[in-house]
C-alpha cells in the first residue's frame, strides 16, 4: 500500500509539473488578451478594387493587416516550425494578425535564408527534417496552427538566384547567368526557369496554403510577369493572396503594395535609413496629415516625383524596421510604433521584438536572436501592454482604423490642434459619429496640455451632445455639448500617444449631416476624376 501511494503520489508530481511548464509562456503573457478580436477569412474573402491601379483582386482582409517580420530560427520561443507555436500564441495575444516569415529555403550550408538553393527547398533548421516532402508538410501544419490563432503568413520568397552550393546549379546551369549578391543569378531571359519558378510558387502556396510572398528584391529581378502569372493561376485555385514587392513598383495589376509605403528619397536612400534609422512622421521630415492628403513620401510615385500620382493607390504600408536595419530603432518609444504606425491610415509592419523593446544590438538585426524573455521586465512588460492596448483600441474601432479608400488621399484623417505636447501634427481619425484623436507628446518638459475638437474637419458638428474618454484608461474625461468640451485638458507622459474617442450623441440636424457628408464626398470625387483626366491625357 505504502509503495502504491508513493507511484500515486509521484504520477501526480509529474502531472502537476507537465501541467505548469507547459503553461509557463501562458502563465507569464498576463495583462490585455487580443486574441479573440482575430479571425481567419481567406476562404471567404471578397476581392477590392485599387484606384491608382484597376482590379487587381485584393482579398478584403487586408484591412486588417498588421504584420510582423519572424524569423524563427533567432527568435528564444521559436527554432524550428514546430517549436514555434508559443511564437504564433504570443503574436495573436498581441493581436498582429499577419506573420513575414523570412526565408525558410535550404541554405546550402553558406547561406543566411536571403542566400540559399532555391524557392523548392527548405533549411532542415527551420523544418526538422532534412526530407523536403515532409518538411513542407511541417510548414503545412505550422500554418494551420497561424490560421487557427486568425493570423496570415506570407512566405519570402528570393528571386535574384541561388548560392554557390545550389544542386540546382548542376542540374540547370542554363537556368543562370551572372552573379547577384556574391553568389549566381538567375537568367530571367529563360522561359523554362520562368515556367518552373511559377509553377514551384504556386505549388508552394497550393500545398502550406500560405496567403502571399513578400518578394525580395522585387521588382528588380524577375520583374512583373511572373508574379502575374502566380496570381493569375492561383486565382483559378480559389486562392486570392497578396504579393508584397520589397522594392517600389508601378504595382501593375501585380503587387498589392510595396515593403517600404512611406518613405522620402530626400532625406535618404534606402541603405541609409538602414544605416542610420529614422521614421519620417516622428523625426519631423514629413507631416502625417499632410503626408496622407498629398501623398508625399508616400509609395512608389513619390520617388519617382509624379506629384498627381503619389500616395493615390489604396494600401500602403509604414515600415518602422526591418531585418536590414543595422540597430533596434523604435526602443520603447510608443510615439514610433503607436503614432505612426498602428493608430496612422497604413499597414503597420516591424520587425519581431520591437513590440516589447528588444534588446538594443550592433549589427544587422537578421543575424542576432531576439530574447522574448525579455518582455517580462517591469520596463518591457509595461511597453507591450501599451502596444497590446494601441492595438486593443485599432481594432475595436476597426470601422474608423481599418478604413482604407480607394485612393489613400481620402483617409479619414485630419488635424488636431494641441497645446503642451511638443512639435508633431496630431490627427484624428474618424467615421459616423466617432472619431479618435490621436496625440503624441514629444516633449519633455511637459506631460499636460490642451486639446481642441475638430468638430467639422471630422463631420461631428451635427450632434447635441458629445462624450469624450481616454481610450488608453477607459476613463470618461468629459461630456456636454461643442462649446462645452470643444477644448479639453488631458495628461500625456513624455513618448507616449494619448488616444481620445469623441462619440456624437443624438443628430440635432440631419439633413445639414447628409449634405456635409455628400458635399466632402463629391468634392473628393471630383478631385479623382481630375486625377483620372491626367492620366489619361498622359497615355495621349
Amino acid at each position: 500500500m505504502y509503495r502504491l501511494k508513493q507511484i500515486i503520489s509521484l504520477l501526480l508530481i509529474s502531472c502537476l509539473l507537465f501541467a505548469l511548464s507547459a503553461n509557463v509562456f501562458a502563465t507569464e503573457q498576463s495583462g490585455i488578451d487580443n486574441s479573440g478580436l482575430l479571425k481567419y477569412e481567406a476562404d471567404s474573402a471578397e476581392l477590392k478594387l485599387d484606384y491608382a491601379d484597376g482590379l487587381i483582386g485584393t482579398p478584403e482582409w487586408v484591412d486588417s493587416l498588421i504584420i510582423v517580420e519572424v524569423r524563427p530560427d533567432t527568435a528564444s520561443i521559436g527554432g524550428t516550425l514546430p517549436e514555434c507555436y508559443d511564437l504564433i500564441d504570443f503574436y495573436a495575444s498581441l493581436g498582429v494578425n499577419g506573420i513575414w516569415l523570412s526565408p525558410i529555403y535550404d541554405r546550402g550550408g553558406i547561406g543566411n535564408g536571403y542566400s540559399n538553393c532555391g524557392p523548392h527547398t527548405l533549411e532542415p533548421a527551420i523544418t526538422g527534417t532534412d526530407n523536403y516532402e515532409e518538411g513542407w508538410q511541417i510548414v503545412k501544419e505550422f500554418i494551420d496552427y497561424a490560421h487557427s490563432k486568425g493570423i496570415y503568413v506570407f512566405l519570402d520568397v528570393i528571386t535574384w538566384g541561388v548560392v554557390k552550393t545550389a544542386p540546382l546549379l548542376n542540374e540547370h546551369p542554363e537556368w543562370f547567368n551572372g552573379e547577384a549578391w556574391g553568389n549566381i543569378a538567375f537568367d530571367w531571359s529563360n522561359t523554362e526557369l520562368q515556367n518552373w519558378f511559377t509553377e514551384t510558387l504556386v505549388n508552394n502556396i497550393l500545398v502550406t496554403g500560405a496567403d502571399g510572398y513578400r518578394c525580395d528584391c522585387e521588382p528588380i529581378y524577375a520583374g512583373y510577369e511572373p508574379f502575374r502569372i502566380i496570381r493569375e493561376k492561383l486565382a483559378e485555385e480559389d486562392r486570392n493572396i497578396i504579393l508584397i514587392s520589397e522594392d517600389t513598383s508601378s504595382r501593375s495589376s501585380v503587387f498589392d503594395f510595396e515593403q517600404d509605403g512611406v518613405f522620402d528619397y530626400s532625406v535618404t536612400d534606402r541603405g541609409g535609413l538602414y544605416q542610420n534609422p529614422i521614421n519620417f512622421y516622428t523625426d519631423g521630415y514629413l507631416n502625417i496629415v499632410d503626408s496622407v492628403k498629398s501623398g508625399d513620401g508616400i509609395g512608389h510615385y513619390a520617388r519617382a516625383g509624379e506629384r498627381l500620382k503619389q500616395g493615390t493607390a489604396r494600401y500602403y504600408t509604414h515600415c518602422i524596421t526591418n531585418h536590414d536595419y543595422q540597430r533596434r530603432y523604435v526602443k520603447g518609444d510608443r510615439i514610433k510604433i503607436g503614432y505612426s504606425a498602428i493608430f496612422a491610415p497604413f499597414i503597420p509592419v516591424w520587425y519581431m521584438g520591437d513590440e516589447f523593446n528588444a534588446t538594443n544590438p550592433s549589427g544587422v538585426l537578421y543575424d542576432l536572436p531576439v530574447d522574448f524573455s525579455e518582455a517580462q521586465n517591469e520596463e518591457n512588460a509595461s511597453f507591450l501592454e501599451d502596444v497590446k492596448k494601441m492595438i486593443n483600441i485599432r481594432r475595436t474601432y476597426s470601422e474608423i482604423f481599418e478604413y482604407f479608400p480607394e485612393n489613400h488621399r481620402r483617409s479619414n484623417i485630419c488635424e488636431v490642434e494641441a497645446t503642451g505636447f511638443g512639435t508633431l501634427q496630431n490627427y484624428a481619425r474618424f467615421m459616423d459619429n466617432k472619431a479618435v484623436l490621436i496625440v503624441a507628446n514629444n516633449n519633455p518638459d511637459s506631460s499636460s496640455g490642451e486639446i481642441n475638437i475638430p468638430f467639422r474637419a471630422c463631420n461631428l458638428n451635427y450632434y447635441k451632445t458629445y462624450t469624450v474618454t481616454d481610450l488608453m484608461t477607459g476613463e470618461v474625461i468629459k461630456e456636454g455639448t461643442a462649446e462645452e468640451i470643444g477644448t479639453f485638458a488631458a495628461e500625456i507622459e513624455y513618448s507616449h500617444v494619448g488616444a481620445f474617442l469623441i462619440e456624437g450623441n443624438e443628430v440635432t440636424n440631419q439633413t445639414a449631416l447628409e449634405i456635409s457628408v455628400f458635399f466632402n464626398n463629391f468634392v473628393e470625387t471630383l478631385s479623382e476624376k481630375f486625377l483620372d483626366f491626367i492620366n489619361l491625357f498622359e497615355k495621349l
